[in-house]
């Protein structure tokens, strides 16, 4: 089942149970971070449900409810169908459109252009950095060692903060007076043993072997306007049946037997040169780091 995110973002899931006003307990599983939340709800006299699903991120939910799961992603689509309907066939019709134009430009750009939670499982370095291959926005949740050390829904009960670098490369420490970054690990020499006094090294940020594991949340909070455009025009393509790849790729023809030649990118693109051209902006040609 696919629920859409569009404002004001309240997300409800009707699932069919098999008894008619009873009370049922419900888990929301978030695939995330696997965090789980609990409920209790009523079905109607038609045996069905209504649960409120978290709404804030785009994300896949596992609703398990009446001994039975349910698989759930909530998705806040490229083009608010309600914005260009207003009956329900009219919304309905032009969400199939949109949803196969979403599907088309994710091929494109793999990650796509939603606002995901994603957790970030590695050790720490000796610096004060944790270094981010993601398009981060904030630190949700901080775990060292297993220990939670920051949550950002209750920062006032944490002595540490923790935040996102404005270029969004690295997660580091908040600090409210000056600060000298560490630009690598600090080189500690081993020490002889003594018994005057206890040698001891304190770190700042992060200590190196020490775990982390950190939920951020990544992508786009809101949608850039060019790939709105971008999903309308590709969309409106789709409705009136204008995607037609030899009408934008075509590169020779001829008359005689009917011999076409279509340039290579027929099988890269979306079938729109105005789409492809506004989604080169966002390609990477390295999408996961790594050593070659």
């Amino acid at each position: 089942m696919e629920l859409l995110r569009i404002p004001s973002y309240q997300t409800d899931a009707l699932i069919s149970v098999s008894g008619a006003s009873t009370g049922y307990n419900y888990t929301i599983t978030d695939m995330a971070d696997h965090s789980i939340t609990t409920g209790t709800v009523t079905s109607t006299s038609g045996s069905k449900v209504t649960i409120s699903m978290p709404s804030e991120y785009d994300g896949s939910y596992i609703v398990n409810v009446d001994s039975e799961d349910h698989y759930i992603d909530v998705v806040r689509p490229y083009v608010d169908p309600t914005t260009k309907a207003t009956t329900a066939t009219g919304i309905s019709e032009y969400l199939k459109s949109e949803e196969l134009a979403r599907a088309i430009i994710d091929s494109v750009i793999v990650e796509g252009f939603y606002y995901k939670k994603h957790v970030l499982e590695t050790t720490g370095l000796g610096t004060d950095y944790i270094p981010l291959w993601v398009n981060a926005r904030k630190v949700i949740k901080l775990y060292e060692n297993n220990v939670l050390l920051f949550d950002a829904n209750d920062p006032a009960s944490y002595s540490t903060a923790y935040k996102v670098t404005q270029d969004r490369t690295a997660v580091v420490e908040v600090y409210e007076d000056r600060i000298n970054r560490l630009e690598s690990a600090q080189l500690i020499m081993p020490t002889g043993v003594s018994d005057i006094l206890d040698m001891k090294y304190s770190y700042r940020g992060f200590p190196r072997t020490f775990d982390y594991r950190i939920l951020l949340a990544v992508g786009y909070p809101k949608i850039p306007g060019e790939i709105v455009r971008a999903a309308e025009l590709l969309t409106e393509d789709i409705a009136c049946g204008k995607l037609e790849y030899a009408e934008r790729y075509m590169k020779s023809y001829q008359t005689d037997q009917f011999k076409i030649g279509f340039d290579n990118r027929v099988f890269e693109g979306t079938g729109n040169l105005v789409v492809d051209k506004i989604l080169s902006n966002y390609a990477k040609s390295i999408t996961r780091l790594g050593v070659l």
